[in-house]
């Protein structure tokens, strides 16, 4: 039996001889721990090449490394030219259709359409809002859901691949998708997409993970 104290609440915790090496699950707070392994080098160097990159070590409490959220602009940049375009037109109709004479419904259709922009702008900002991937030292988790909630995570180092999708303007944009799996299932269990620079966010997970 191998006996550690959890990084956050400092509970007791009696694991098996096979976890040695591995994280695993407080199951009082929830919070990632390491088990040392027989040899500490793996995670010393591990850890060297994290903090030499200037991020949190792996060991230790769970640190947030970085937060990601889906860019909005740098993702869709037509469109989000065309509805501002047509948010400009609007009030341009509504400062026309206020300041000439018998034009007031030029004012309204103006006033219309600015909302209408506003609108899809709003709910687009709602959408990229309501997912972040959160990456630690210790695993990434995805979010979604702005009033609900639903998170999906996978601890690095039980990450068996790291898929990185972008297209011919996506890789202009500097915008792409990642998907994660483990190896303990077939699919990919972590899935976002328009995230800035996806292939950095990969080199920030491999750091944490027994390459």
């Amino acid at each position: 039996m191998i006996t550690i104290h959890c990084d956050n609440c400092e509970r007791e915790l009696q694991l098996e001889d096979k976890d040695a090496g591995s994280k695993v699950a407080c199951p009082h707070c929830g919070d990632i721990n390491r088990v040392p392994a027989p040899s500490s080098e793996d995670s010393a160097v591990r850890a060297d090449r994290a903090s030499a990159a200037g991020l949190p070590p792996d060991g230790g409490a769970e640190t947030t490394v970085r937060t990601l959220r889906p860019c909005m602009v740098r993702a869709r940049p037509l469109s989000f030219t065309g509805v501002a375009l047509v948010m400009i037109a609007g009030l341009v109709g509504v400062v026309m259709g206020l300041t000439g004479e018998n034009q007031t419904w030029l004012a309204i259709l103006g006033g219309l359409i600015a909302l209408l922009g506003f609108g899809v702008l709003f709910v687009w900002w709602l959408k990229t809002m309501s997912a972040s991937l959160e990456v630690t030292n210790k695993r990434t988790i995805l979010k979604r859901g702005i009033l609900a909630r639903s998170t999906s995570e996978v601890v690095h180092d039980n990450i068996r691949n790291i898929q990185i999708d972008q297209t011919f303007w996506q890789r202009v944009w500097g915008v792409g998708s990642i998907g994660i799996s483990s190896s303990g299932q077939d699919g990919i269990e972590i899935q976002l997409g328009d995230l800035k620079n996806p292939n950095d966010i990969r080199k920030t997970i491999d750091l944490y993970r027994p390459l």
